[in-house]
C-alpha cells in the first residue's frame, strides 16, 4: 500500500478547487442574469449540477488513483461509497 503522493492529492484538490469556483460562477452569472435579463435559470441550475457532480467526481479521481496503484482494498471502499453516494442521490435523501 502506497500513500498519496503529492501530486495525486494535487489532483484531487484541483478537481474540488474547479468543481466548487465553476458552480459558483455559473451560480453567480445565472442569478445576475436572471435579475438583470429576466433569464438565467438554466446557468444557474447548471451550476447546481456542476455543485452537487463534484464529490462524486472527487471519489471517481480518488478511485482511479488507487486503481493506477493496484490499490484493490481502496478501489472498493471508493466504489462502496460512490455507490452510496449514487442511491442518495438518486432517493434524494
Amino acid at each position: 500500500m502506497k500513500r498519496d503522493t503529492p501530486r495525486e492529492e494535487r489532483l484531487v484538490a484541483l478537481t474540488l478547487k474547479i468543481g466548487a469556483y465553476s458552480a459558483f460562477a455559473c451560480i453567480v452569472v445565472g442569478l445576475v442574469l436572471h435579475h438583470a435579463a429576466g433569464f438565467g435559470n438554466g446557468v444557474t441550475a447548471a451550476g447546481m449540477i456542476v455543485l452537487l457532480a463534484t464529490p462524486v467526481l472527487r471519489i471517481i479521481v480518488a478511485g482511479v488513483q488507487f486503481l493506477r496503484e493496484r490499490d484493490l482494498q481502496y478501489v472498493l471502499v471508493s466504489l462502496g461509497v460512490l455507490g452510496i453516494v449514487m442511491l442518495a442521490y438518486w432517493l434524494g435523501v
